[in-house]
């Protein structure tokens, strides 16, 4: 796969909310990221201290990152979270997968 894109994600979480509470969030929301063109994977990231969530998007296609990222995912975290997420855009010219 050539002119891979990455995209990373990360957006503050309401104070008090579960490891429990997220990874069920993550479950719900998971079948929306399925047969999305151009997205090759999508992993949830949450941190220990569970304030923090985000993603880590793999993309084939540089339009349809954008346009599913402005149009589906930060729409979808500011109406369920009430917040901005800090969304980056990466080339990813080597991947290694083991």
């Amino acid at each position: 796969m050539d002119n891979l894109i990455t995209v990373i994600t990360r957006f503050q979480l309401p104070a008090g909310v579960t490891a429990e509470q997220i990874r069920a969030a993550f479950h719900e929301a998971a079948p929306g990221f399925r047969n999305v063109p151009g997205l090759v994977r999508k992993q949830f990231l949450c941190s220990k201290d569970c304030r923090t969530a985000g993603g880590v998007y793999l993309w084939n296609d540089e339009r349809a990152a954008h346009a599913f990222m402005n149009e589906r995912v930060a729409p979808m975290i500011r109406e369920k979270f009430h917040v901005d997420p800090a969304i980056d855009f990466y080339d990813s010219p080597v991947i290694v997968e083991n």
